[in-house]
């Protein structure tokens, strides 16, 4: 039996029919004229964040100005946050954390509003020893890590993409029960296209390459005078990215995922989003700052993670910003 991503993808399904029920609204809706209204005055960029902690930079920054006749709107249980950055255009939402969550949130801006794009930011975990705490990751595809078909023990069945529990065994590697999983594609739909099975999930290669010229931005390294960073943090491309309903904290995993795929952030939404995006046909792009690096110094303890919110808000604003000047077409 398959477990993991491709199972959600069919409640996913499911409930995008009942959320586009209620937010393409119809005209009898409560919220139809207003959404009508916000709609009518710009497109906008959707930028998108999990939880809580990866708001506070975007608040303290005090670069998001809020709409003053329409400054939000509940729709699906989430809170769209309409206003501008830097003068443009922006709805931003939390979607909650992990993927069902993120791709639901995705969905419902995307069928409500008019969003010319997604902008996602916040936090990971790194398996990629090159890096440290408060850089920002900026990968140009991401893989559903827990989409697995699991075999039975004795199995002979082999694929190029496994992890065989056994060589895991202490004191040495053997034989084990929980025999090996098969990193297994996901399903892909959008419009006009036939069904694709996909293991990297690519963001949009133009907004990729628009954003390579905040590789030299400088980022924040001290939280105050006396809790700073060993060295300064970089805007880092040419990544890999993970995503899966599992919270990461085991060194020999993390540094399967490097090795095997070479796979340097960790987290629980960006794929949902990159291919929630990919199915409407939206470009997107994220920046993920790196609160924790397996095997590295736990720099949490000093409180030093929260410089991975702030960092990869501040790329994700200066993209925006970007956007404007470039008064992209899409």
């Amino acid at each position: 039996m398959a477990v993991g991503y491709e199972t959600l993808t069919v409640m996913i399904l499911t409930l995008m029919l009942l959320v586009k029920q209620s937010v393409q609204l119809r005209s009898t809706h409560p919220l139809h004229e207003v959404v009508d209204r916000i709609n009518h005055h710009s497109s906008y960029i959707g930028l998108v964040l999990a939880f809580p902690a990866e708001e506070i930079p975007l608040l303290n920054s005090g670069l998001f100005v809020l709409n003053s006749r329409n400054p939000y709107i509940h729709i699906a249980g989430r809170k769209f946050n309409i206003g501008k950055i830097k003068g443009v255009d922006v709805i931003y939402v939390l979607t909650g954390e992990q993927t069902v969550n993120a791709a639901l949130t995705v969905q419902a801006l995307l069928q409500t509003f008019n969003i010319r794009g997604i902008v996602h930011y916040g936090i990971a975990g790194c398996t990629n020893t090159s890096m440290s705490v408060g850089d920002v990751g900026v990968p140009h595809s991401f893989a559903f890590t827990s989409s697995w078909k699991w075999l039975d023990f004795g199995s002979e069945e082999t694929s190029e993409n496994e992890l065989k529990f056994g060589a895991y065994n202490l004191p040495q590697s053997g034989e084990n029960l929980l025999e090996r999983i098969q990193f297994t594609p996901v399903q892909l739909f959008s419009n006009k296209k036939a069904m694709q099975e996909l293991f990297w999930f690519p963001v949009d290669a133009h907004w990729y390459n628009l954003a390579t010229q905040l590789q030299g931005l400088k980022l924040q390294q001290c939280l105050n005078e006396t809790a700073c960073l060993p060295k300064e943090p970089k805007v880092i491309f040419g990544l890999r990215g993970s995503t899966a309903n599992v919270f990461m904290s085991n060194l020999a995993f993390a540094k399967f995922l490097y090795q095997e795929f070479s796979i340097s952030t960790a987290d629980e939404e960006s794929a949902a989003i990159v291919h929630a995006s990919l199915s409407n046909g939206v470009p997107c792009v994220v920046f993920r700052g790196v609160s924790d690096v397996a095997g590295g110094e736990k720099l949490a303890l000093a409180g030093l993670s929260s410089l991975a919110a702030i960092n990869s808000f501040k790329v994700a604003a200066k993209f925006v910003e970007l956007i404007g000047k470039k008064k992209a077409t899409f």
